[in-house]
């Protein structure tokens, strides 16, 4: 295998590495956040989107990434009206590796 070729192979399986959960339309597919009542839809332009959604309104939401340096939070906002959407983004090339949402209730707020 020439030089040229291990770099196009690297790229490549970098490419499919990075894509892996991502759908072929660009788009994550809707999920329960952190195992709790929130959804999160999510779309990879040159930046990555999420709507986030909550029928008990959102408190915080806090996107986490492992890099070299550790996991870092590439998203870390609090709500004070606990708005039932709202919609973060970050630089795409950070990959999520977890996410913190905090939903509100009628006693305070729930963490998921």
């Amino acid at each position: 295998m020439t030089i040229r070729n291990t770099i196009v192979a690297a790229s490549t399986a970098a490419l499919v590495l990075a894509a892996g959960s991502v759908s072929f339309a660009g788009k994550f597919v809707a999920m329960p956040a952190s195992g709790g009542g929130a959804q999160i839809s999510c779309s990879v332009p040159n930046n990555v989107v999420c709507t986030i959604t909550s029928a008990k309104g959102l408190k915080s939401v806090k996107i986490l990434s492992n890099t070299p340096q550790g996991t870092i939070a590439v998203v870390d906002k609090t709500y004070r009206s606990c708005p039932k959407q709202v919609q973060v983004s970050w630089d795409s090339a950070y990959q999520s590796s977890g996410n913190q949402i905090v939903e509100c209730s009628s006693m305070g707020f729930k963490a998921n």
